[in-house]
C-alpha cells in the first residue's frame, strides 16, 4: 500500500502545481513554443534549476546515497531520440499538451471542447500499445540502440556531478531571469482582488514559486527511489491494467512496487488538478463567460491523434516534457538532452508553422483560455 499512497500523493502534488502555474492551458503551452507567453518556460527552467541545485548540494556534501538523492540517468538511445522527439514534438506543437498536462487538464475540467481531454488520454493508451508492438522491430533495425548506456554531461567533461549540477542550476536561473526581463508573459486578471495570503494561494501561481515547488517535488520523488516521468507512468498504468485483465504486456513483465508507484503517479495528477481547480479563484473573464462548451468531432479526433503521438514519441525517444526534460535535465543525461532538444525543436517548428499559415489564432486561444481555462 505504501507505493500506492506515496505515488498518488507525489502525482497529486505535481498535478496541483501544473494546474496552478497554468501549464495545462493550451494558450500557455503554445505561447511558450512561439515565445509569446513564456510563463511555463520560466516555470520549467526554474524547476530544473532548483532540482539541479538540490541534487548538486547533496552530492557535494556527500549525502546523496544516505538520503536516496542519486538521480536516475536516462540511457542514450541513439537515433531513437530524434525519431521519438519529432513524433512527440509535432503532437505537442499541434495540441499544446503533454502526457502529464493531458491528465491535469482533465482533472481541472479545462477546455471548451467537451470530451477532448478524454480522447487525449485514450490516445495515450493507444500510443503505449502501438509502442509495445513496434519496440522489437525498432530495436532490431538499430533505431533504438540495443546497447544502452547512461552517458552524462559531467562524465564527458570528466568533472564531479555536484560541481556541474550546481553550475547547471545557476545557468538556468540566469536564463530564466533574462527571459523574464525580455520576453512577454500573459496575465489573466483575477475576479477577486489579491489582498491576503489566501488570495495569493487561490490565484494562478507565479512561475518562480511554482518552479521551486516543482523542483522540490522532483527531488522528493527521487528520495522515494522513484522518478517523476509521466509517459513512463502511463506505461506503468497500462501495464498494471493489462496484468489485472490477464493479458500482461512484454514491456511490463511483472508488477513491482516501483511499477505500482509509477502507475499511481499519473493517477494522482487527476485529483491534484481537480482540487487545485476547486480551490482556485476564477479569472475575471470566467465570471461572465461567452464561450460555450461544445462537442467537436474534429477537436476530439485531433486530441486522440495528439495523445497517440505524445505517448508513442515519448516511448521511442525515452521520455516526455517531465521525464526527459524537467526531471531529467538536472541529471545531466545526454540522452535526455538529445530527446528534449529534439522535441522542442519539432514542437516550436510545428506551432510556429501553424501560426504563420494562420491555422492557429493565438489571440483567440488566449481569449478562450481566459474564460474557460483552456
Amino acid at each position: 500500500m505504501r507505493p500506492v499512497l506515496t505515488g498518488l500523493l507525489t502525482g497529486a502534488a505535481f498535478g496541483l502545481i501544473l494546474y496552478k502555474v497554468g501549464a495545462s492551458r493550451f494558450s500557455r503551452i503554445i505561447g511558450m513554443l512561439t515565445l509569446r507567453d513564456t510563463k511555463v518556460m520560466k516555470f520549467a527552467f526554474t524547476a530544473i534549476a532548483t532540482a539541479s541545485t538540490l541534487y548538486g548540494l547533496a552530492a557535494l556534501f556527500g549525502i546523496s546515497e544516505q538520503f536516496h538523492l542519486v538521480p536516475r540517468v536516462m540511457p542514450f538511445l541513439g537515433s531513437a531520440h530524434v525519431l521519438g522527439g519529432v513524433i512527440f514534438g509535432v503532437a505537442m506543437g499541434t495540441t499544446g499538451t503533454c502526457p502529464g498536462t493531458c491528465v491535469a487538464k482533465a482533472g481541472g475540467q479545462g477546455g471548451d471542447k467537451r470530451f477532448a481531454t478524454a480522447f487525449s488520454i485514450f490516445g495515450l493508451v493507444l500510443g503505449i500499445l502501438a509502442y509495445a508492438a513496434l519496440k522489437t522491430p525498432l530495436t532490431e533495425s538499430g533505431i533504438i540502440a540495443s546497447n544502452q548506456k547512461p552517458i552524462t554531461l559531467h562524465g564527458l567533461l570528466g568533472l564531479p556531478y555536484g560541481v556541474v549540477a550546481l553550475g547547471w542550476g545557476a545557468l538556468f536561473f540566469v536564463i530564466t531571469t533574462v527571459i523574464d526581463r525580455f520576453l512577454p508573459e500573459k496575465v489573466f486578471p483575477s475576479s477577486k482582488p489579491t489582498r491576503t495570503l489566501i488570495d495569493v494561494v487561490r490565484g494562478e501561481w507565479s512561475w518562480l514559486a511554482s518552479g521551486v515547488l516543482g523542483g522540490v517535488v522532483i527531488v522528493l520523488a527521487t528520495a522515494q527511489d522513484g522518478y517523476l516521468g509521466f509517459s513512463g507512468a502511463v506505461l506503468a498504468l497500462v501495464g498494471s491494467a493489462a496484468h489485472l485483465i490477464g493479458h500482461p504486456l512484454d514491456l511490463v513483465p511483472k508488477l513491482t512496487d516501483e511499477i505500482l508507484w509509477r502507475a499511481m503517479l499519473i493517477v494522482g495528477v487527476f485529483p491534484g488538478a481537480f482540487l487545485a481547480m476547486a480551490f482556485s479563484t476564477p479569472s475575471e473573464a470566467a465570471t461572465h463567460p461567452t464561450v460555450k462548451h461544445t462537442f467537436s468531432v474534429k477537436a476530439s479526433s485531433k486530441a486522440l491523434a495528439g495523445g497517440f503521438g505524445l505517448a508513442l514519441g515519448a516511448m521511442i525517444g525515452g521520455g516526455c516534457t517531465t521525464g526527459a526534460f524537467i526531471a531529467a535535465w538536472p541529471t545531466l543525461s545526454v540522452g535526455s538532452l538529445a530527446m528534449g532538444g529534439a522535441f522542442f525543436i519539432a514542437s516550436m517548428a510545428t506551432s510556429n508553422l501553424l501560426l504563420v499559415t494562420r491555422r492557429l489564432d493565438f489571440a483567440k486561444a488566449q481569449a478562450i483560455g481566459d474564460e474557460v481555462y483552456d
